[in-house]
């Protein structure tokens, strides 16, 4: 019998890893590369350790009967960036998925909305538009703080908080005369309520529409640099945590609505007074799955090898609670300051934090730092482990009495 072979859409950064899921199963991995150049923000992988690296250049027919020829069984997607063109190769292979239908509710945060109101999901108010006045009078007769983003992107990239018309017209004009995270121009953007509630990550991975739950994440959020909810820290919930049963219904109505069927997705969801409400989800793997391994013994990649390459084990397993191992959180810092980064400060005092695992600088001495406002202007981030939790969220709150304008000694930039 020939090796199965799994194409995986921009596998890089944390998603490598479900090459390694698939060939621990025996899978040869086909890497393809959504688009002729890298996406934003990622560095090239070691073809070698795929038994193809296909580059898409557009010619769906082509790549489609590249795959073909290789013997292709499944094909699923890695990244954002990957999510259409997955939909568009297995559908036309014959393949396991989620089909074509209704990729664009699973990319286009407007129409993502639109269809759970429509199947009778219970959703936030929200707004597409390119029209100032059209957007001042709909945050006038919303009443409140108002949430003004890209139609796509990815990492809080573009998203403001409004409080007033005035700012939601303002982060309107900025948009429009701006590219999205993805290099893809802003002809619209979404606004939308601000939910008011705790957040949550819920990752699952689904076979034949029946859905898995593998792992919760609560956030924690500050205000900083302009930012009402800027996340600095993700933290991994027992099974058995309330928030996660009063969650599992809501995920399981959304996964339905957007026709994810197969494979991974990863949902953010606020629990308001009113229940909970989708803040966006999308059909591809979270960047948490070597933590939620390690905290947990598997997480999304094997339980999508196994959705794809052993669907009846899949089957048998799929609804039983995940067993947390360890107290586990993701944190990072946030600069409040701007310059060229002399030193870090506490450092030292970070890492002896009882619960601290490991950290990684994304801003070293001698780089440009500006204030955090979005995920990928963090200047460090890090991970902590320990078996009891009280002793991880100790050190949570010692992360945030450590980190502020103290933390970084910066030089001002000479005006160019």
């Amino acid at each position: 019998m020939s090796q199965p072979q799994v194409a995986v859409v921009d596998a890089f950064r944390t998603t490598y890893g479900y090459g390694d899921a698939c060939a621990a199963l025996g899978a040869g991995v086909i890497q393809i590369q959504s688009t002729p150049r890298l996406p934003p923000t990622v560095t090239p992988v070691d073809p070698s350790k795929f038994t193809r690296y296909l580059v898409n250049d557009g010619d769906l027919d082509r790549l489609t009967d590249t795959l073909a020829a290789l013997g292709t069984q499944v094909v699923m997607a890695a990244r954002e960036t990957g999510v259409e063109l997955a939909d568009a190769l297995s559908e036309r292979l014959g393949l396991a998925s989620n089909g074509t239908a209704l990729s664009s509710a699973r990319r286009n945060k407007y129409v993502q909305i639109e269809r759970l109101r429509a199947q009778g999901v219970p959703v936030m108010r929200q707004i597409r538009t390119a029209d100032e006045a059209e957007l001042r009078a709909w945050h006038e007769a919303l009443g409140g703080m108002a949430v003004v983003k890209p139609l796509r992107s990815a990492g809080g990239y573009g998203v403001t908080f409004c409080s007033t018309p005035d700012e939601s017209a303002a982060a309107l004009s900025s948009l429009l005369r701006s590219l999205t995270f993805h290099n893809e121009r802003n002809t619209h953007v979404v606004a939308q309520e601000y939910l008011v509630g705790a957040e949550y990550i819920v990752n699952t991975v689904s076979c034949e529409g029946v859905h898995h739950i593998t792992d919760v994440w609560s956030t924690d959020r500050i205000t900083a640099n302009g930012v009402p909810d800027l996340v600095v820290a993700q933290v991994l919930l027992r099974s058995d945590d309330p928030s996660v049963g009063e969650l599992a219904p809501y995920v399981h109505q959304v996964l339905d609505a957007l026709g994810i069927r197969y494979g991974a997705a990863h949902l953010e969801i606020k629990l308001t007074p009113d229940g909970p409400r989708l803040v966006e989800a999308a059909a591809r793997p979270s960047g948490l799955p070597y933590f939620v391994e390690e905290a947990i013994g598997e997480g999304q990649f094997e339980w999508s090898a196994d959705a794809y390459l052993r669907p009846e084990r899949f089957m048998a397993r799929a609804g039983s609670p995940y067993r947390r191992q360890t107290a586990f959180a993701w944190a990072a810092l946030a600069s409040p300051v701007s310059g060229r980064l002399v030193r870090y400060r506490a450092l030292d005092e970070v890492e002896r934090l009882e619960s601290f695992r490991d950290m990684s600088l994304l801003v070293e001495p001698g780089d440009r730092i500006v204030p955090t406002t979005y995920d990928f202007e963090y200047p460090a981030t890090l991970t902590l482990s320990h078996p009891v939790e009280a002793v991880l969220r100790r050190d949570l709150n010692t992360l945030r009495f450590l980190d502020g304008a103290g933390m970084y000694e910066v030089e001002e930039e000479p005006e160019p």
